[in-house]
């Protein structure tokens, strides 16, 4: 998913079937702390009703054009709708493990997704 489709259309799975993983590459930071929220909160709901794992993030260097404003984010969000990581004007850089508990299921359609997801380092 890129950038503002997230907000804009929204992750739509009609033809896909099961999906475990979305990756959002949003691009330049969010011009605002209100955008920052409305964003994760859009993926913590694309995570629960995909029951898959979201995850997203910026340039570093968040910035656009002339803004003055510019947050860079990076966000995991488990299939639940558990914020894992929310980073906003944060550059470090943090690994994500995921570790998936039945691997014989990886590709079958199950129910739930069975996944330990652990950022490293925590923060």
């Amino acid at each position: 998913m890129l950038c503002d489709e997230l907000v804009l259309q929204g992750f739509r799975n009609e033809n896909i079937g099961r999906v475990d993983i979305v990756m959002h590459s949003i691009g330049v930071g969010m011009f605002s702390e209100e955008q920052y929220t409305e964003w994760i909160e859009e993926a913590r709901q694309t995570a629960i009703q995909n029951q898959c794992i979201v995850m997203g993030t910026s340039h570093a260097d968040g910035s656009y054009r002339d803004s003055e404003i510019s947050i860079p984010i990076a966000y995991c969000i488990a299939p639940d709708g558990q914020v894992v990581l929310a980073s906003r004007n944060d550059t470090r850089t943090r690994l994500i493990v995921l570790d998936k508990r039945n691997k014989a299921d990886f590709y079958l359609e199950v129910s739930g997704i069975d996944v330990n997801i652990q950022v490293i380092p925590s923060a």
